[in-house]
């Protein structure tokens, strides 16, 4: 998620967290305990588990932020500010990156590596994403960070949902995403992952990167360019397949 949809939010956390927060400060992490969160794991834990995720992240892609502050929100905020789905998001700008994260998701040892990696990777490739028309790239957003967090997913299970709920073009991929519905931003998030995931399978993420990275405003002659083969076949070729694991 980009700053200006947050920039408010984040004001309004770090404004009532400055008399009672508790800071915790690493190699690229500043923790901020916003009012009423109580402290579910000691910094030093928390800022381990931030800093791993900031060393794999940064080890695919090279482009972490120097610094990022996260703020830990109580439920209740969380709630109201961004929706009781959610357990964290990211915001940026040129002079400042940030991860906000939900208060229960610190009592998750498992996942809590995961939901960090995932708003990382966000970080990671923003600056790369706002050089490009988003028209044509952003829908691929969601699908590069949730591989890259190596979300537990089964393809069997993510095949099921694209089909049962329908094949959307890129456009409508990116459309359903921002949707305030849920199951509708699933299917976005499904289709995203999927078909971000069969072209790392294809081609490898350096493809990926070189796509985001290479001149090409648009996205069928980055993706020819950058992996010889036209999006159309690419697209049709992963239709073929999600049906063929969804009916196994």
């Amino acid at each position: 998620m980009r700053w200006p949809a947050v920039a408010c939010i984040l004001l309004i956390m770090l404004a009532g967290a400055s008399n009672a927060a508790n800071e915790g400060r690493a190699r690229h992490f500043s923790i901020t305990y916003a009012t009423g969160s109580a402290h579910e794991m000691d910094d030093s834990s928390l800022l381990d588990v931030l800093e791993g995720a900031y060393d794999r992240v940064n080890g695919c892609f090279g482009t972490c932020p120097g610094h990022v502050e996260v703020i830990v929100v109580d439920d209740k905020a969380m709630d109201e500010e961004a929706g009781e789905h959610v357990d964290s998001f990211s915001a940026w700008n040129k002079a400042m990156s940030a991860v906000v994260l939900r208060q229960e998701a610190l009592k998750n040892g498992t996942s809590l590596p995961v939901v960090v990696e995932h708003e990382m990777a966000h970080l990671a490739i923003n600056d790369i994403l706002c050089k490009k028309d988003p028209r044509e790239f952003q829908w691929m957003e969601e699908g590069i960070c949730t591989l890259a967090s190596k979300e537990p997913l089964c393809e069997a299970d993510v095949s099921k949902y694209i089909v049962g709920h329908g094949f959307l073009d890129t456009p409508g991929i990116q459309d359903a995403i921002k949707n305030e519905n849920c199951t509708i931003s699933k299917n976005g998030y499904m289709q995203s992952y999927s078909l971000v995931r069969r072209m790392v399978q294809q081609y490898g993420m350096s493809a990926i990167i070189d796509m985001l990275e290479c001149p090409e405003t648009g996205l069928d002659e980055a993706f020819r360019q950058c992996t010889g083969e036209g999006f159309r076949t690419f697209y049709e070729e992963w239709e073929k397949d999600v049906m063929a694991t969804a009916s196994k």
